[in-house]
């Protein structure tokens, strides 16, 4: 993708697209791998939310971006290694999908927003396994914005290197995943689908309708007794 930007201001045709993508290869008999990778400088920039309607939120959001085939239970639950190759600029989803891949390479300059600011979909119990809990919390109630640095430091993503290595890093580690059996490789995904089951990953992910219904009334200047 030229940016994963379009998934932050929801629209549903680029969440069917890139669902659609993940889940064929996913059930491809010989991909072991998928590289999440932006052809442009930033990852995922950020830009305005275009938060849909009250109406629509059960509907076209619900099936791009909550349901159970949706963009990041797709990406999370995928049978095969997911890996994000980030750039530049990672805010809102694009910091839910780097939170829903197996591995992640940054190049230094990148930068990695809140997700929970702007993105209901996004999984709090995801970034508590991912980063430790007070660093979740942090990331949650702050809006921290963390350098590269810092997301190599804390667990965000596997490895940090300059951008001109981006790629070729971003190629070894899949290189070490090409040469598993595929058998290992959906077994080795069963066991890690087997946790996110116990620590509630897909209850969290199941809020998600909750959540957009409830920022949507927010926005539109809606109040409890108004309602």
């Amino acid at each position: 993708m030229d940016s994963f930007a379009p998934l932050t201001s929801h629209d549903p045709a680029f969440a069917d697209e890139l669902a659609g993508a993940v889940i064929e290869a996913s059930d491809h008999d010989h991909v072991k791998a998928i590289v999440l990778r932006a052809t442009g400088p930033d990852f995922a920039p950020a830009v305005s939310t275009g938060f849909p309607s009250a109406a629509e939120a059960p509907t076209t959001w619900h099936r791009a971006f909550a349901a159970s085939t949706a963009v990041y239970q797709a990406t999370c639950f995928a049978k095969k290694v997911v890996v994000a190759e980030v750039r530049g600029a990672c805010h809102g989803a694009g910091s839910a999908l780097v939170l829903c891949a197996d591995l992640a390479v940054a190049s230094e300059d990148a930068e990695f927003g809140s997700p929970f600011l702007d993105v209901p979909e996004s999984n709090f119990v995801l970034a508590a396994l991912t980063i430790r809990l007070n660093r979740a919390k942090s990331w949650l109630l702050r809006g921290t914005t963390y350098d590269a640095a810092t997301a190599g430091r804390i667990g965000l993503v596997n490895r940090v290197v300059p951008a001109r290595r981006l790629q070729a890093e971003v190629e070894r580690m899949t290189a070490a995943v090409l040469g598993m059996p595929l058998d290992g490789v959906t077994m080795s995904k069963m066991l890690q689908q087997a946790v996110y089951d116990a620590h509630g990953v897909g209850r969290e992910f199941d809020l998600a309708d909750h959540y957009a219904i409830h920022r949507t009334a927010v926005g539109s200047g809606l109040t409890e007794e108004g309602a």
